[in-house]
C-alpha cells in the first residue's frame, strides 16, 4: 500500500524571518489577483513569488514566472532565508479554526513524502476530475524549481486514531512554527525526528490506501514529473526523490475532519423564468417554499439549518432566484438518475447530491452541457451561505443552488469504485498553508526508508 518516508524539509529561517505569517500563503489556486499583490507587498520572500509569480508583457522562454521563481528559490537558499533541516523528519501539522455550532475544531495530520503511484495500482485514489491547463502550469514550475512547494492533501482511514494518540506527547512542546492566516485559522507545525514515532507512522500508513482530498492537479503533476525525470535518468532505482512527493496525511475518522459545501450560481440563462423552471422540476422533486428576508443573517442561517435537516432524510437543495422566497427541492426517486449513467456506475456516484444537480437539473432541465459546465460558461462556485443571496440580489447571477456537504463515506465509496465526482464536489476547509515545509527534489540523493 502507501509508502511514506521522512525527508529533510526546507523551511524559513526564523532567525531572519521574525514574523513567519508574512511569508506564508494559501494554495496557488485560491489566490486572487488582489491577494497576489497583497502577498507580494507583505514580504520580499513571501512564498507567493514561488508558487504564483507575476506574469509580465515581456515574458519569453528565458525570462518568465517560472524562471524568476527558480532564481528567487535559489537566492533565498544562498541567503539562508530558507534552510534545510539536518535530519530526515516527518512534520506534525495542526489547524485550529472555529465552526458555527461546533466551536473550536482542530484538524490534525502529518507531512512526509509518499511514493508516487499510478492510479491504476489503487494505492492512491482520486475522487475529482482534473483540467489540463493547471497541470501544465504546475509541471513547468516543478521542472524549473525542482521542488514541491505545497503538499497534496490526502485522507486515510483509522478508526483507532493511532497517529493522533502517538503524536500527543510530541505536541506537549512549543510548536516549531505557529502562525494565524487571514481567516484566523491557527497553523502549528512540529518537526519530528524520533525514529520510533516515524517507524510507527510508516507502519500504520504502509497498510492504508490514500484518498486525495485536495491537490488532484498537483498529484497528477507529480506523476508527470516523475515520468519526465525517469526519462532523463534511465538508470533510476526508484529511491530517487523524484519518485516521491510531499503529502499531508489526515485521518478521515478524526473529529476535526469536516467537509463543507460548495454552492452553485447560475447566469447567462436566456429567457429564464422561475415559475417555468419550478414547473419543470416538479416531476422529479418535492418543492417547498419559504418566505425570508434575504438580507437577514438569521434568515440565511435558518435556510442552512432547514437544508441540513432535509438532507438527513434525502437529497435536497436550496434554490434562490430573488425577492423574498427560497425553495427547497427534495428528490422523489433516486432511480431517475439511472438513465444518466452506465449500468456499471456505482450507486455512490449516481446518487451524489452534486451528480443529481449537475446531471438532472443543470444538464437535463436547464440544458447546460457538460462542456459548458466545465468551462463555467453559466456556472460559478461560492463557499459561504451569504454569497448566493447577495449575488442574486445584485443581479450578477440569476439563481443560486445551495448544497449540503458531501459525506466522507461518499468520498471513500466513489474513490474505491474507481470513479470521479464532478468538480467542486468537496470543500475541505481550512486550506493547507504553503510555506511551512518545502520538499527540495535533489535527483542525486536517495530517500531513506
Amino acid at each position: 500500500m502507501a509508502k511514506i518516508v521522512p525527508f529533510r524539509g526546507l523551511r524559513y529561517n526564523l532567525e531572519q524571518i521574525k514574523k513567519p505569517g508574512a511569508v506564508m500563503a494559501p494554495p496557488y489556486d485560491v489566490i486572487s489577483p488582489a491577494l497576489q499583490d497583497d502577498l507580494y507587498d507583505r514580504h520580499p520572500a513571501n512564498v507567493v513569488r514561488l508558487i504564483l509569480g507575476r506574469k509580465t508583457a515581456g515574458d519569453d522562454d528565458t525570462n518568465n514566472c517560472y524562471t524568476r521563481a527558480a532564481a528567487d528559490f535559489e537566492q533565498w537558499q544562498q541567503d539562508k532565508v530558507l534552510q534545510r533541516d539536518a535530519e530526515p523528519s516527518i512534520y506534525l501539522y495542526d489547524q485550529q479554526y472555529e465552526v458555527e455550532g461546533l466551536g473550536t475544531v482542530v484538524r490534525k495530520g502529518i507531512m512526509a513524502l509518499t511514493r508516487i503511484e499510478d492510479f491504476s495500482t489503487g494505492v492512491v485514489k482520486p475522487h475529482e476530475k482534473t483540467l489540463a491547463g493547471p497541470k501544465t502550469d504546475r509541471l513547468n514550475l516543478t521542472k524549473a524549481c525542482g521542488a514541491n512547494f505545497s503538499p497534496i492533501f490526502s485522507l486515510y482511514s483509522d478508526p483507532c486514531c493511532v497517529l493522533e494518540s502517538l503524536s500527543r506527547s510530541q505536541k506537549e512542546r512549543t510548536p516549531d512554527v505557529e502562525v494565524a492566516d487571514d481567516d484566523g485559522v491557527i497553523h502549528r507545525l512540529w518537526q519530528v525526528t524520533d525514529a520510533a514515532v516515524i517507524d510507527k507512522a510508516q507502519e500504520l500508513l504502509d497498510s492504508k490506501p490514500l484518498f486525495i482530498a485536495d491537490g488532484h492537479h498537483r498529484y497528477e503533476t507529480a506523476i508527470n514529473y516523475r515520468n519526465y525525470m525517469r526519462e532523463k535518468h534511465p538508470d533510476f532505482t526508484g529511491k530517487e526523490p523524484f519518485n516521491y512527493v510531499l503529502m499531508y496525511f489526515a485521518n478521515m475518522e478524526d473529529q476535526g475532519m469536516l467537509i463543507f459545501p460548495t454552492h452553485r450560481l447560475l447566469f447567462n440563462l436566456p429567457g429564464f423564468r422561475m415559475p417555468t423552471f419550478i414547473t419543470a422540476l416538479r416531476p422529479y422533486f418535492e418543492v417547498e417554499s419559504m418566505s425570508l428576508d434575504p438580507e437577514d443573517a438569521e434568515a440565511r442561517k435558518k435556510v442552512q439549518r432547514t437544508l441540513l435537516e432535509k438532507g438527513e432524510k434525502g437529497h435536497a437543495f436550496g434554490l434562490y432566484g430573488g425577492e423574498n422566497t427560497v425553495y427547497f427541492l427534495t428528490l422523489k426517486d433516486e432511480t431517475v438518475m439511472d438513465r444518466f449513467f452506465d449500468e456499471k456506475a456505482p450507486k455512490a456516484l449516481r446518487t451524489l447530491d452534486v451528480s443529481i444537480l449537475h446531471r438532472l437539473v443543470l444538464e437535463d432541465v436547464l440544458k447546460i452541457t457538460p462542456e459548458a459546465q466545465e468551462q463555467q460558461t453559466n456556472l460559478k462556485y461560492v463557499k459561504n451561505m451569504d454569497e448566493p443571496f447577495s449575488r442574486v440580489l445584485s443581479g450578477e447571477v440569476q439563481l443560486a443552488f445551495m448544497l449540503n456537504p458531501t459525506r466522507m463515506s461518499e468520498v471513500r465509496d466513489v474513490a474505491n469504485a474507481g470513479e470521479k465526482m464532478p468538480q467542486k464536489s468537496t470543500y475541505f476547509y481550512p486550506k493547507l498553508l504553503t510555506g511551512l515545509v518545502i520538499n527540495k527534489i535533489v535527483p542525486s540523493e536517495k530517500v531513506e526508508d
